[in-house]
C-alpha cells in the first residue's frame, strides 16, 4: 500500500490489449447509467458497481454486477467491493459532463480509493491539478478534497473503486 496516505499515486496502467475491450464495455454500459444525484456532480451519469450506497439514507444495497468487470476490478484493487462507473461525453442520446466538484467521499468507504481512468482529464486532488491519461490507475485518500474539473478527451470513463467501511457498519449485502 501507499506509504504516504495523503499522496496521489500512480499504481498501474491498464494493459493496451485490455483497454479497447474495457472502453467498449463502458460504452455499452451507458444505457444502464442514471444521472448522478449528488449536487457536486450535476449532469454526470453514473452506475454503481457491486454495491450501492444511498447517500441520503446511507443504506447499502446491491449494485450492478458483471463477472468480467468484477475480476478486472479485483486485479486493479484487490478486495474492492463497491464501485462507481462514471462517464463524460456523448454516447447515443446521453450527454454527460463527467465532472464532479472537489468533495470528500461518504463514510461508506474506507480511506483509500483507486480510479481506473479511461480517456484523459484534469483531476484536482488536495488543491493541486493532475492530468490523468488513458489507462492510468491511481490510488488516493478519498477523504481529502478531490474532483474531476475538466475532461480533455472526447469521452472519458472512470471506474472508481473502494472497500466498504465495515468498522462504521457498511457491510456487503448477500
Amino acid at each position: 500500500m501507499n506509504s504516504n496516505p495523503s499522496a496521489l499515486k500512480l499504481v498501474g496502467k491498464v494493459k493496451s490489449e485490455t483497454l479497447a475491450d474495457l472502453k467498449s464495455f463502458c460504452r455499452g454500459s451507458v444505457e444502464l447509467m442514471s444521472c448522478d444525484v449528488s449536487t457536486y456532480a450535476q449532469g454526470r451519469y453514473r452506475l454503481w458497481l457491486f454495491h450501492e450506497c444511498n447517500l441520503k439514507t446511507s443504506k447499502i444495497t446491491k449494485g450492478y454486477y458483471n463477472d468480467r468487470l468484477w475480476n478486472f476490478c479485483q486485479r486493479a484493487y484487490p478486495g474492492t467491493n463497491i464501485g462507481l462507473l462514471t462517464f463524460g461525453g456523448k454516447v447515443g442520446n446521453i450527454q454527460s459532463t463527467g465532472l464532479i466538484q472537489p468533495h470528500r467521499d461518504h463514510s461508506y468507504s474506507q480511506v483509500m480509493a483507486r480510479t481506473v481512468n479511461l480517456g484523459s482529464c484534469i483531476f484536482n486532488y488536495d488543491g493541486k491539478d493532475y492530468q490523468l491519461n488513458d489507462g492510468d490507475i491511481i490510488e488516493f485518500n478519498c477523504k481529502k478534497l478531490h474532483g474531476v474539473t475538466k475532461i480533455l478527451s472526447e469521452e472519458r470513463f472512470s471506474i472508481n473503486l473502494w472497500q466498504l467501511n465495515e468498522v462504521k457498519g457498511y457491510k456487503p449485502v448477500g
